[in-house]
C-alpha cells in the first residue's frame, strides 16, 4: 500500500493488530494520547491543505 495522505498512513498503521493482539485503538498501552494526536496534527497540517488531485512530487 502506498500512503499518499496522512489519513492513508494512519489507516495503514491502524489496520493491523498491535503487539498485544488487540485493536490498537482499544489497547491502553498502544493507543495514541490526545497530546500525541495534537503533535501529529501539527506535523501533517501541510498535507491537509494541499490539493489532493495534484501529483505527488518525484523522489530523486
Amino acid at each position: 500500500m502506498i500512503c499518499r495522505t496522512a489519513a492513508d498512513a494512519l489507516a495503514a498503521g491502524m489496520a493491523d493488530d498491535c503487539d498485544h493482539g488487540i485493536d490498537p485503538t482499544e489497547c491502553p498501552t498502544c493507543r495514541l494520547t490526545p497530546s500525541e494526536l495534537s503533535s501529529l496534527a501539527v506535523l501533517y497540517r501541510h498535507l491537509a491543505t494541499t490539493d489532493a488531485a495534484a501529483p505527488a512530487p518525484r523522489v530523486a
